[in-house]
């Protein structure tokens, strides 16, 4: 208590420093001109920190409330600003100032990715869930650590004596680990199921091109990938592409336009591109492919927009649907605020503006194999960190699976990969559906419904990725519900609940003891 509050904070800032600083590391690696992502990101998410603990510390004040019980609350309901701030809230929406966004990365939660009983409470409340749990579990332990008048005398300058409601503190600390020890039974039995329904047989192709060479050389992306494709249509129902590896932008016309109103020239290149992928399809391929690529819409013979895309054609090239990536990644596809301040676009990594649209639609794509009809969808990118997007495919008309398209290229050789692939196996769980992951120098991966990685191009992780290879299996299909997909972020907004409760009683009960 003999700290001051500037000392207190600072240490926490500190902290959050101390930990954000190497972990986001692998930001810089994309681009010299993301060196400030990195610093500004780290800084950013540092003030989570000081937040942190003052709310841990104003809910001490006021309510005695156990570590056991104040740390999950605090920390989850933190999580969830930060993976929405400033504008990424849902409830933001029937408001109109609504706009996908956020850092969802490095919550509690994803550390229990590998544990498979505690991975399966994601059906339940998500990865937030399990960060309560985790959080939870921390509280109860330092309420333990600090009660041993040994340990209170070798680190911490507590008084001897005990705080008053210590066995109320211990009871609220057993009761979570039972909670800890009910949630792993839980799991077990989510695990205890009949065998998988076995849907179509998908391949996942993973080039190795390094982000700079990938933009300048297309010839090579070219080559690589329809080696891979080619290699790959034999035994496939559907051919999976990473994220804008398809070397030519996709054309089109707005619905309602009429053609005639259209530039020829756009016409033109619009079937030149179209033209190239029937011939791929029909003498290469002879199976549906999903391509990840950018979409130019006309708009009149001066502006196109941009779209971060993912084409499904059939065996002849024909276009069966399209998805326009939602949530977008700022200064890498567009530039906040860049109409106001052009010099912004010095912070991102590319010489030109590559400014996109955001999607508006849940694309369900068909995909047909003999009499049997399946449908899936498709998180473009990080979009498979923002547990929102990936629940839309199941609450209603619900998907059958999906597919995660990415390009990790950017950040080629970093534990970007396999942390992008350890959240990916939470969105499985959350929505009880498998998920096909093709991302350039990888990792892609085959995720069943229970969260296990069940296929991979490599024989580990990390041989998975910086390597070229293709990865085939057949989709899992799981007719489970998840309590979480159909309910949303309960618990976020509980936790926020409790914040607000906690103060207003903790106020009421003061002033009647005035």
């Amino acid at each position: 208590e003999g700290v001051s509050r500037r000392r207190r904070y600072f240490a926490a800032f500190v902290g959050g420093l101390a930990f954000y600083l190497p972990a986001l590391q692998w930001i810089r690696v994309a681009h010299p001109a993301m060196y400030a992502s990195w610093i500004g990101m780290s800084l950013y998410c540092s003030c989570y920190f000081v937040l942190a603990l003052y709310l841990l510390r104003k809910l001490d004040g006021l309510t005695q409330w156990p570590l056991a019980f104040t740390v999950p609350v605090v920390w989850v309901a933190l999580d969830y600003v930060r993976a929405h701030f400033p504008t990424g809230f849902p409830f933001l929406e029937p408001l109109g100032c609504y706009q996908l966004i956020g850092f969802g990365w490095y919550m509690l939660g994803y550390t229990q990715h590998a544990t498979l009983p505690l991975l399966q409470l994601a059906d339940l409340g998500g990865v937030y869930l399990l960060t309560a749990l985790v959080a939870a579990f921390n509280g109860a332990a330092y309420e333990w650590i600090i009660r041993q008048p040994w340990l209170r005398r070798a680190f911490f300058r507590y008084p001897a004596d005990l705080r008053v409601g210590f066995f109320r503190e211990m009871w609220v600390s057993a009761l979570a680990t039972i909670a800890i020890m009910a949630g792993i039974a839980y799991g077990i039995n989510r695990l205890n199921h009949p065998a998988f329904e076995v849907g179509p047989r998908v391949t996942a192709i993973q080039g190795d091109i390094p982000q700079d060479v990938k933009m300048e050389d297309t010839e090579l992306l070219w080559g690589t990938y329809l080696k891979l494709s080619v290699n790959a249509a034999a035994r496939a129902d559907l051919i999976v592409w990473p994220e804008t590896c398809w070397p030519a932008p996709w054309y089109d016309v707005p619905s309602g336009v009429e053609e005639s109103t259209v530039d020829a020239g756009f016409l033109k290149v619009r079937k030149k591109h179209r033209d190239e992928i029937a011939f791929a399809a029909q003498q290469h391929w002879h199976t549906n492919v999903l391509l990840g690529l950018n979409r130019y819409e006309y708009v009149n013979s001066k502006v196109k927009t941009q779209y971060n895309a993912a084409v499904l054609v059939d065996a002849t090239g024909i276009e069966k649907s399209r998805y326009d990536k939602m949530h977008l990644v700022p200064f890498g596809e567009y530039v906040p605020l860049g109409a106001y301040f052009p010099w912004l676009q010095s912070l991102t990594p590319y010489n030109h503006d590559y400014s996109c649209l955001p999607g508006e639609h849940y694309t369900r794509f068909p995909l047909q194999v003999g009499p049997r009809k399946y449908t899936f969808g498709v998180l473009i990118c990080y979009e498979d960190s923002d547990p929102y997007l990936a629940r839309q495919y199941v609450r209603t008309d619900p998907v059958d699976f999906l597919v995660n398209i990415s390009n990790d290229g950017w950040f080629r050789g970093t534990e970007e990969h396999a942390q992008h692939l350890a959240i990916c196996r939470v969105r499985a769980v959350e929505t009880r559906r498998s998920v096909v992951r093709a991302v350039n120098t990888g990792i892609s991966a085959f995720i069943d419904p229970d969260g296990r990685v069940v296929a991979l191009p490599g024989d580990s992780w990390n041989e998975s990725q910086v390597m070229e290879g293709t990865v085939s299996d057949k989709v899992k299909i799981d007719r489970r519900e998840s309590f979480y997909a159909m309910t949303g972020d309960w618990l976020p907004a509980g936790c926020w609940g409790v914040l607000v409760i906690g103060h207003i009683a903790a106020v009421i009960r003061k002033r009647r003891r005035r």
